[in-house]
Protein backbone atom coordinates (compact mmCIF):
# COMPACT_ATOMS: atom_id res chain seq x y z
CA UNK A 1 0.00 0.00 0.00
CA UNK A 2 1.67 3.10 -0.40
CA UNK A 3 -0.47 5.52 1.68
CA UNK A 4 -0.47 3.63 4.89
CA UNK A 5 -3.42 3.38 6.64
CA UNK A 6 -2.18 2.13 10.20
CA UNK A 7 -4.43 -0.49 12.11
CA UNK A 8 -5.04 2.26 15.28
CA UNK A 9 -7.04 4.34 12.18
CA UNK A 10 -8.84 1.18 10.53
CA UNK A 11 -9.67 0.05 14.56
CA UNK A 12 -10.65 3.94 15.09
CA UNK A 13 -13.32 3.59 12.53
CA UNK A 14 -14.91 0.91 14.04
CA UNK A 15 -14.80 3.09 17.44
CA UNK A 16 -12.95 1.15 20.19
CA UNK A 17 -13.59 -0.24 23.63
CA UNK A 18 -16.35 -1.90 25.61
CA UNK A 19 -18.11 -2.19 28.78
CA UNK A 20 -18.50 -3.77 32.10
CA UNK A 21 -21.22 -1.23 33.22
CA UNK A 22 -24.34 -3.01 35.01
CA UNK A 23 -27.80 -3.33 31.90
CA UNK A 24 -30.21 -2.60 34.96
CA UNK A 25 -30.81 0.73 33.73
CA UNK A 26 -31.49 -0.33 29.80
CA UNK A 27 -34.85 0.02 28.87
CA UNK A 28 -36.20 -1.63 25.21
CA UNK A 29 -34.91 -0.29 22.45
CA UNK A 30 -33.77 2.46 24.55
CA UNK A 31 -31.29 4.24 21.27
CA UNK A 32 -32.91 5.29 17.97
CA UNK A 33 -32.43 3.30 14.86
CA UNK A 34 -29.92 5.52 12.80
CA UNK A 35 -27.29 6.01 9.85
CA UNK A 36 -24.28 7.48 10.50
CA UNK A 37 -21.50 9.14 8.01
CA UNK A 38 -17.86 9.23 9.22
CA UNK A 39 -14.95 11.04 7.71
CA UNK A 40 -11.90 9.45 8.73
CA UNK A 41 -9.01 12.02 8.39
CA UNK A 42 -5.36 11.98 9.07
CA UNK A 43 -3.33 15.39 8.64
CA UNK A 44 -6.50 16.46 7.93
CA UNK A 45 -7.24 14.65 4.80
CA UNK A 46 -10.28 12.27 4.52
CA UNK A 47 -8.40 9.20 3.70
CA UNK A 48 -11.71 6.94 4.07
CA UNK A 49 -15.22 6.53 4.65
CA UNK A 50 -17.18 4.71 7.34
CA UNK A 51 -20.63 3.90 7.77
CA UNK A 52 -22.51 3.02 10.75
CA UNK A 53 -26.42 1.92 10.74
CA UNK A 54 -28.13 0.61 13.74
CA UNK A 55 -31.55 -1.13 13.34
CA UNK A 56 -33.58 -3.13 15.34
CA UNK A 57 -34.22 -6.84 15.36
CA UNK A 58 -36.98 -9.58 16.84
CA UNK A 59 -34.77 -9.78 20.01
CA UNK A 60 -32.63 -6.03 20.26
CA UNK A 61 -30.03 -4.49 17.93
CA UNK A 62 -28.38 -5.25 14.60
CA UNK A 63 -25.05 -3.16 14.55
CA UNK A 64 -23.21 -2.59 11.13
CA UNK A 65 -20.25 -0.78 10.09
CA UNK A 66 -18.29 -0.14 6.54
CA UNK A 67 -15.28 1.13 5.69
CA UNK A 68 -13.81 1.97 2.35
CA UNK A 69 -10.92 4.48 1.18
CA UNK A 70 -12.19 7.53 -0.34
CA UNK A 71 -10.26 10.00 -2.63
CA UNK A 72 -6.77 10.27 -3.25
CA UNK A 73 -6.33 7.02 -1.05
CA UNK A 74 -8.59 5.05 -2.57
CA UNK A 75 -5.94 5.32 -5.88
CA UNK A 76 -3.55 3.37 -4.01
CA UNK A 77 -5.31 0.51 -2.43
CA UNK A 78 -8.47 -1.00 -2.05
CA UNK A 79 -8.93 -1.82 2.15
CA UNK A 80 -12.16 -2.29 3.50
CA UNK A 81 -13.97 -3.28 6.61
CA UNK A 82 -17.06 -4.82 7.38
CA UNK A 83 -18.15 -5.18 11.01
CA UNK A 84 -21.50 -6.09 12.44
CA UNK A 85 -22.75 -6.85 15.86
CA UNK A 86 -26.15 -8.63 17.18
CA UNK A 87 -26.97 -7.69 20.50
CA UNK A 88 -30.23 -9.32 22.29
CA UNK A 89 -32.41 -7.25 24.89
CA UNK A 90 -32.78 -10.23 27.75
CA UNK A 91 -34.71 -9.37 30.48
CA UNK A 92 -32.73 -6.41 32.50
CA UNK A 93 -29.94 -7.04 30.31
CA UNK A 94 -28.13 -6.12 26.93
CA UNK A 95 -26.34 -9.14 25.59
CA UNK A 96 -24.31 -9.17 22.65
CA UNK A 97 -24.60 -12.68 20.86
CA UNK A 98 -22.78 -12.72 17.66
CA UNK A 99 -20.03 -10.44 16.07
CA UNK A 100 -18.18 -10.68 12.43
CA UNK A 101 -15.40 -8.31 11.70
CA UNK A 102 -13.35 -8.70 8.07
CA UNK A 103 -10.83 -6.55 6.60
CA UNK A 104 -9.62 -6.71 3.39
CA UNK A 105 -6.82 -5.01 1.69
CA UNK A 106 -2.31 -5.56 2.75
CA UNK A 107 -2.58 -5.92 5.98
CA UNK A 108 -2.16 -9.28 7.92
CA UNK A 109 -4.64 -11.17 8.98
CA UNK A 110 -7.41 -9.17 11.46
CA UNK A 111 -10.68 -11.40 10.98
CA UNK A 112 -12.97 -12.02 13.84
CA UNK A 113 -16.08 -13.71 14.15
CA UNK A 114 -17.85 -15.01 17.22
CA UNK A 115 -20.61 -16.24 19.03
CA UNK A 116 -21.62 -16.01 23.08
CA UNK A 117 -24.11 -18.86 24.48
CA UNK A 118 -25.38 -17.18 27.35
CA UNK A 119 -27.01 -19.15 30.55
CA UNK A 120 -29.06 -16.62 32.46
CA UNK A 121 -30.76 -18.66 35.58
CA UNK A 122 -32.13 -17.22 38.48
CA UNK A 123 -31.51 -13.61 37.56
CA UNK A 124 -26.92 -15.05 37.11
CA UNK A 125 -25.11 -14.55 34.25
CA UNK A 126 -22.90 -16.23 32.57
CA UNK A 127 -21.41 -17.49 29.05
CA UNK A 128 -19.36 -18.47 26.62
CA UNK A 129 -17.34 -16.82 23.83
CA UNK A 130 -16.31 -19.29 21.04
CA UNK A 131 -15.04 -18.34 17.67
CA UNK A 132 -11.87 -17.60 15.43
CA UNK A 133 -9.59 -14.62 16.14
CA UNK A 134 -6.69 -13.94 13.40
CA UNK A 135 -6.50 -17.24 12.61
CA UNK A 136 -6.63 -18.44 16.16
CA UNK A 137 -9.75 -20.35 17.74
CA UNK A 138 -10.71 -18.93 21.22
CA UNK A 139 -13.20 -20.42 23.51
CA UNK A 140 -13.40 -18.03 26.43
CA UNK A 141 -16.04 -18.50 29.53
CA UNK A 142 -17.02 -15.18 31.10
CA UNK A 143 -19.50 -14.15 33.75
CA UNK A 144 -20.80 -10.39 32.41
CA UNK A 145 -21.50 -8.10 30.03
CA UNK A 146 -18.73 -8.35 27.53
CA UNK A 147 -19.03 -6.12 24.05
CA UNK A 148 -16.76 -5.96 20.67
CA UNK A 149 -15.04 -2.54 19.12
CA UNK A 150 -18.24 -1.91 17.70
CA UNK A 151 -21.19 -2.79 19.80
CA UNK A 152 -19.75 -0.84 22.68
CA UNK A 153 -21.53 1.70 21.39
CA UNK A 154 -24.61 0.74 22.30
CA UNK A 155 -24.20 1.47 26.13
CA UNK A 156 -22.06 4.19 25.76
CA UNK A 157 -24.50 5.45 23.83
CA UNK A 158 -27.31 4.82 26.38
CA UNK A 159 -25.36 5.05 29.95
CA UNK A 160 -23.59 8.78 28.72
CA UNK A 161 -24.69 11.57 30.90
CA UNK A 162 -22.88 14.49 32.27
CA UNK A 163 -23.51 13.57 36.16
CA UNK A 164 -21.46 10.26 35.15
CA UNK A 165 -17.63 10.31 35.56
CA UNK A 166 -16.10 7.03 34.93
CA UNK A 167 -17.29 4.62 32.18
CA UNK A 168 -15.72 0.68 32.75
CA UNK A 169 -15.83 -1.17 29.66
CA UNK A 170 -14.92 -4.95 29.65
CA UNK A 171 -14.35 -5.91 26.05
CA UNK A 172 -12.71 -9.07 23.75
CA UNK A 173 -10.17 -7.47 21.91
CA UNK A 174 -8.03 -9.73 19.95
CA UNK A 175 -9.52 -13.03 21.94
CA UNK A 176 -8.46 -11.54 25.08
CA UNK A 177 -10.74 -10.32 27.72
CA UNK A 178 -9.61 -6.38 28.53
CA UNK A 179 -10.87 -3.82 30.72
CA UNK A 180 -10.53 -0.06 29.15
CA UNK A 181 -11.26 3.11 31.42
CA UNK A 182 -13.36 6.24 30.07
CA UNK A 183 -13.49 9.76 31.35
CA UNK A 184 -15.71 12.35 31.30
CA UNK A 185 -13.01 15.14 31.35
CA UNK A 186 -15.37 18.39 30.19
CA UNK A 187 -17.96 19.58 27.95
CA UNK A 188 -17.86 22.04 25.41
CA UNK A 189 -19.78 23.96 22.53
CA UNK A 190 -19.72 22.01 19.02
CA UNK A 191 -21.35 23.28 16.01
CA UNK A 192 -22.39 20.65 13.62
CA UNK A 193 -25.39 20.98 10.93
CA UNK A 194 -25.95 24.71 12.13
CA UNK A 195 -26.67 24.60 15.18
CA UNK A 196 -24.63 24.32 18.38
CA UNK A 197 -24.44 21.37 20.87
CA UNK A 198 -23.09 20.91 23.89
CA UNK A 199 -20.73 18.00 23.55
CA UNK A 200 -19.26 15.45 26.66
CA UNK A 201 -14.99 14.54 25.97
CA UNK A 202 -14.86 11.39 26.72
CA UNK A 203 -10.92 9.84 27.50
CA UNK A 204 -9.51 6.81 27.69
CA UNK A 205 -5.59 6.67 28.18
CA UNK A 206 -3.82 3.76 27.68
CA UNK A 207 -2.02 2.70 31.07
CA UNK A 208 1.21 0.58 29.03
CA UNK A 209 2.04 3.61 26.21
CA UNK A 210 1.10 7.49 25.60
CA UNK A 211 -1.95 6.94 23.65
CA UNK A 212 -5.44 9.06 24.08
CA UNK A 213 -8.56 8.13 22.68
CA UNK A 214 -11.17 11.34 22.57
CA UNK A 215 -14.44 10.60 21.98
CA UNK A 216 -17.10 13.65 21.71
CA UNK A 217 -21.01 12.75 22.39
CA UNK A 218 -23.83 14.55 21.69
CA UNK A 219 -26.28 14.11 24.15
CA UNK A 220 -28.97 16.18 22.03
CA UNK A 221 -28.50 13.79 19.46
CA UNK A 222 -28.74 10.65 21.93
CA UNK A 223 -25.14 10.31 22.20
CA UNK A 224 -23.89 10.03 18.91
CA UNK A 225 -20.50 10.15 18.60
CA UNK A 226 -19.58 13.44 16.63
CA UNK A 227 -15.28 13.38 16.65
CA UNK A 228 -12.99 10.68 17.83
CA UNK A 229 -9.54 11.78 17.93
CA UNK A 230 -6.61 9.52 18.20
CA UNK A 231 -3.45 10.96 20.29
CA UNK A 232 -0.06 9.55 20.38
CA UNK A 233 2.79 10.96 22.23
CA UNK A 234 0.55 14.33 23.21
CA UNK A 235 -0.40 15.12 19.30
CA UNK A 236 -3.44 14.26 17.42
CA UNK A 237 -2.71 11.15 15.15
CA UNK A 238 -5.75 10.68 13.56
CA UNK A 239 -9.35 11.52 13.65
CA UNK A 240 -13.01 10.82 13.03
CA UNK A 241 -15.57 13.33 12.16
CA UNK A 242 -19.25 12.44 11.85
CA UNK A 243 -20.55 14.09 8.37
CA UNK A 244 -24.43 12.96 8.36
CA UNK A 245 -26.90 11.54 10.66
CA UNK A 246 -30.48 10.79 10.74
CA UNK A 247 -32.75 8.78 13.44
CA UNK A 248 -35.72 6.85 12.35
CA UNK A 249 -35.11 7.53 8.51
CA UNK A 250 -36.36 11.14 9.57
CA UNK A 251 -34.29 14.35 9.06
CA UNK A 252 -31.10 13.85 8.03
CA UNK A 253 -28.64 16.31 10.39
CA UNK A 254 -25.08 16.90 7.70
CA UNK A 255 -22.30 19.27 7.86
CA UNK A 256 -18.56 19.03 6.25
CA UNK A 257 -16.92 20.66 9.20
CA UNK A 258 -17.28 20.68 12.82
CA UNK A 259 -16.29 23.76 14.57
CA UNK A 260 -15.16 22.80 18.12
CA UNK A 261 -14.95 26.18 20.05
Amino acid sequence: MMIKINQPLWRLSILLISSLISSNTFAAHALPEFSARYAVQKFNIKLAEAHYQLNYTDTGYKFTQDTKLSGIASMFAADTIDASSYVDEDGDNLLLRKHTYIQTGHEKNKDEAFDILWRTPKNTLSGTITGVFRGKKVKLNIDSEVWDVLSFQIPLMIEANANIKEYPYKAILNGEIDTYNFVLTSTKKITFSNKEYTALQMVRTDPTRDRQLHIWLLPELHNIPVIIENYRDGKEHSRMQLESVSFNNEETYTDQEIDKN
